[in-house]
């Protein structure tokens, strides 16, 4: 599948309440976001994905921290566009090939992991966890080598708005993975407003 941003963010959420995601997805839709990834670490995560898909059936839905085959089929069967883990699996990237119309973005943190993926045929690869793992002078570092590849990198994990155009800046990146304005504090206060501001700071920083 062709894998298109609106916008080079991809909005991370725990979610718990499917009603609430859809509030969530209508404000990052008002502001030109158009993809956002569930990550299945609640009983509820399917049924969020369902949600989406279902008020929103252009949106890029994603479902993330998928590690197992179960997982990857349980996902696309609710609805998901895209699957993301956070590390190098060979029997979902096997399994991934199956799937035309699907996306897989396996996890990479060091240059074994990305030259075994790269290897294996993948094209998209998450760089996690991004900020805890070196940030921008380590990715930049450990790519230079595979410059004869031709491949995207989604940066993810502990990205603030006073980075993201640090990272975008790097060749093959295409966007970065943020929970930031997606923040599970604010969800579970019903604090819309203040995640709107998030957003709104994370697409300022991008264009100033």
């Amino acid at each position: 599948m062709q894998f298109k941003l609106t916008v080079p963010v991809i909005p991370i959420g725990v979610f718990s309440d499917s009603s609430k995601v859809v509030t969530i997805a209508e404000i990052l839709h008002q502001h030109g976001i158009h993809c956002i990834e569930v990550t299945l670490r609640t009983t509820q995560a399917l049924a969020c994905i369902s949600a989406l898909k279902k008020s929103f059936p252009q949106m890029l839905v994603g479902a993330g921290s998928v590690l197992s085959q179960d997982d990857f089929k349980a996902a696309i069967d609710a609805g998901a566009t895209f699957v993301v883990s956070p590390s190098i699996s060979d029997s979902l990237i096997e399994l991934s090939h199956k799937f035309n119309d699907i996306q897989y973005i396996p996890g990479f943190t060091t240059p074994t992991e990305l030259a075994h993926a790269l290897l294996l045929g993948c094209t998209i690869l998450k760089f996690f966890p991004a900020e805890y793992a070196g940030g921008v002078k380590y990715l930049k570092a450990i790519t230079e080598p595979f410059v004869k590849y031709s491949f995207s990198i989604i940066p993810t994990g502990g990205i603030m708005p006073s980075s993201i155009k640090q990272y975008l800046a790097i060749p093959n990146v295409i966007a970065c993975g943020m929970s930031y304005i997606v923040d599970s504090t604010l969800i579970d206060a019903n604090d819309f407003h203040a995640l709107e501001d998030r957003v709104k700071e994370t697409l300022d920083s991008i264009t100033q």
